[in-house]
C-alpha cells in the first residue's frame, strides 16, 4: 500500500505543476495578473501624505480624486478637493477658512484665494477657471457649461456665478455684495468694477454685454434676449433691463431712482439719467428701430415712451445744455415721428396713431400731434397750418368815417376820404382823380356797382372811352348827312 501511495504521490507533482502553469496562463491573459496602472489619487491631511499632486499644511486638507488631478491647501482652517482628469483645486497661502472645489468634468481650475472664507467652485463642464481673490466672503461658482471664467476679485462679499452656459465672463471686482449672474447663455461678459450692492444678471440669453461701474444698488438684468448692451454707470437704485429683446442698448448715465426699460422689441436705444437727476424714466414697448432718453445733467422727473411702431426718436429733459425737468415725451403706435419735450418745465408732447411727424414742446403746454394747449413753443411737421391768404374782392369796401376802399378793374383797392379825391378806374385800370367836397367812387366798365354820397358829382368810365352826349351828336350829324 505504501509503494502504491508513493508512486501516486509522484505522478500527482508533475500534474499539479501543469495546471498551475496553465492558471497562470489564464490569468495573465486576462489581465488578472497585471499591477494597475497609478491614477494620481491623492490626500493630504494636516501635512502628512504630502505629494507632488496633494499638498496641506499643519490646519489643512485635500483630496484629489483622477488622472493628473492635484489639490493644494496651502492656507488655514481651508480645504482643496478635486474630482476629475486634470482637474486642480487650491486655497492660497495665508488664508482662512478658504475653500477650492472643482468637481467632474475635467481640465477644470478652482481657485480660492484672499482673507477669509472665500469660496472657489467649479462643479461639471470642462476648460473653466473659476477663481476669488477678495478679503471676505467672496464666491465665484461655475455650474455646468464649459471655457467659462467666473472671477471675484477684492472686496467684501462679491458673488460671480455661471449656470449651464458656455464662454461667458463674469467677473466682480471690487466693492460690496456686488452680484453677478449668468444662467443658460452663452458668450456673455459681465463686469461690475467696484460700488456697493449692485447686480447684474443675464437668463436665457447670449452674447451680451454688461458693465456696471460704482454706485449703489444699481440693477441690469436682460431675460430672453441676444446681443444687447447694458450699462450703469454710478448713481444709485438704477435699473437697466430688457425682457424679450435683441440687439438693444440701455444705458443708466447716474443719477437716482432712474429706470430704462424695454419690453419685447429689437435694436433700440435707450438711455436715462445723468449726473444729478433723478426719477428719469424711459420705457419702450412691442416696438423695434427706436431711440428714447429722458434726463440730462441735473434734470429730473422726465419721462419717454413709446408703445408700437417703429423708427421712432423721443426725447424729454434736457436739451441742449438746459437742464430739464417734469417733461415728457410719447409716441403711441406711430412711426419715424420725432418727440421733444423740454426743457421745459411742465411740457408734454406726443404722437398718436400718425407717421412722420415732429412733435415739440418746449415750454409749460401741451402738443399733441397738430394740436397744442398752450406754451410758446409748439409745432408739428403735418399739423402746422397755413397762413390764410386774403382775397382780393370784386366789389368795393367801404368804411366809417373819412374813408372808402373801392376795387378798379386791376383788383387794387383806391381810397376815397371826405374832402379829397375819388379815385375813378378807367378800362385801362388808372384811376382818375377828382376834387370836390364830398366824394363818389364808380367803377369801370368791369361792372362793379358805384357808391354815391350826398352833393356829389359823377365821374364815370365806359369801355368805348366816349360819353353819351358825343354819341347822339354824331347820330345827329349823321342823319343830316344822309338827308
Amino acid at each position: 500500500m505504501s509503494a502504491v501511495s508513493i508512486v501516486n504521490s509522484r505522478r500527482k507533482i508533475p500534474g499539479a505543476l501543469v495546471a498551475g502553469a496553465v492558471a497562470s496562463g489564464l490569468f495573465a491573459a486576462s489581465g488578472l495578473g497585471v499591477a494597475p496602472t497609478a491614477n494620481a489619487t491623492c490626500a493630504s491631511f494636516f501635512g502628512i501624505g504630502n505629494s507632488a499632486e496633494c499638498t496641506s499644511n499643519l490646519l489643512s486638507w485635500a483630496i484629489a480624486i483622477g488622472d493628473g488631478a492635484q489639490a493644494h491647501a496651502n492656507g488655514t482652517l481651508g480645504g482643496a478637493f478635486v474630482i476629475g482628469e486634470n482637474n486642480t483645486a487650491a486655497t492660497g497661502a495665508g488664508s482662512i477658512f478658504n475653500l477650492a472645489i472643482s468637481a467632474f468634468g475635467s481640465n477644470n481650475s478652482a481657485t480660492a484665494e484672499g482673507a477669509i472664507a472665500n469660496f472657489a467652485t467649479n462643479i461639471g463642464g470642462d476648460g473653466n477657471t473659476v477663481a476669488t481673490a477678495g478679503s471676505l466672503f467672496n464666491t465665484a461658482t461655475n455650474i455646468l457649461g464649459s471655457g467659462n471664467t467666473v472671477t471675484t476679485r477684492a472686496g467684501y462679499v462679491n458673488w460671480a456665478r455661471n449656470v449651464f452656459g458656455d464662454n461667458n465672463v463674469i467677473t466682480v471686482n471690487g466693492g460690496v455684495a456686488n452680484w453677478a449672474r449668468n444662467a443658460f447663455g452663452d458668450n456673455n461678459n459681465i463686469v461690475l468694477q467696484g460700488g456697493n450692492v449692485n447686480t447684474a444678471q443675464n437668463i436665457f440669453g447670449s452674447d451680451n454685454i454688461f458693465t456696471m461701474q460704482g454706485g449703489y444698488g444699481n440693477f441690469a438684468r436682460n431675460l430672453f434676449g441676444d446681443r444687447n448692451t447694458f450699462t450703469a454707470q454710478v448713481g444709485n437704485s438704477n435699473v437697466t433691463t430688457n425682457f424679450w429683446g435683441s440687439d438693444n442698448t440701455i444705458t443708466s448715465e447716474g443719477g437716482y431712482y432712474n429706470g430704462a426699460r424695454n419690453i419685447v422689441g429689437n435694436g433700440n436705444t435707450l438711455s436715462v439719467g445723468g449726473p444729478g437727476s433723478n426719477l428719469n424714466f424711459v420705457i419702450n414697448t412691442i416696438s423695434g428701430g427706436n431711440e428714447l432718453s429722458a434726463g440730462g445733467v441735473n434734470s429730473s422727473l422726465n419721462a419717454a415712451l413709446n408703445a408700437g411702431g417703429q423708427g421712432n426718436t423721443i426725447r424729454a429733459g434736457q436739451i441742449g445744455s438746459v437742464p430739464g425737468n417734469l417733461n415728457a415725451g410719447f409716441n403711441f403706435f406711430g412711426a419715424r415721428n420725432t418727440v421733444s419735450a423740454g426743457p421745459g418745465p411742465l411740457t408734454l408732447a406726443g404722437s398718436v396713431l400718425k407717421d412722420d411727424q415732429t412733435v415739440t414742446q418746449t415750454d409749460l403746454g401741451i402738443a399733441i400731434n397738430g394740436d397744442r394747449i398752450g406754451g410758446a413753443n409748439g409745432a408739428t411737421s403735418t399739423g402746422i397750418q397755413s397762413a390764410t391768404v386774403r382775397s382780393a374782392l370784386a366789389a368795393p369796401t367801404t368804411t366809417t368815417g373819412d374813408s372808402v376802399e373801392t376795387a378798379n378793374a386791376a383788383g387794387a383797392p383806391t381810397a376815397s376820404n371826405k374832402k379829397t379825391n375819388s379815385a375813378t378806374a378807367n378800362a385801362a385800370g388808372a384811376p382818375t382823380a377828382i376834387n370836390k367836397k364830398t366824394n363818389r367812387a364808380t367803377v369801370n366798365a368791369a361792372g362793379a356797382p358805384t357808391t354815391s354820397h350826398k352833393k356829389t358829382n359823377r365821374a364815370t368810365a365806359n369801355a368805348a372811352a366816349g360819353t353819351t352826349a358825343d354819341n347822339e351828336k354824331r347820330a345827329s350829324d349823321n342823319r343830316r348827312d344822309g338827308e
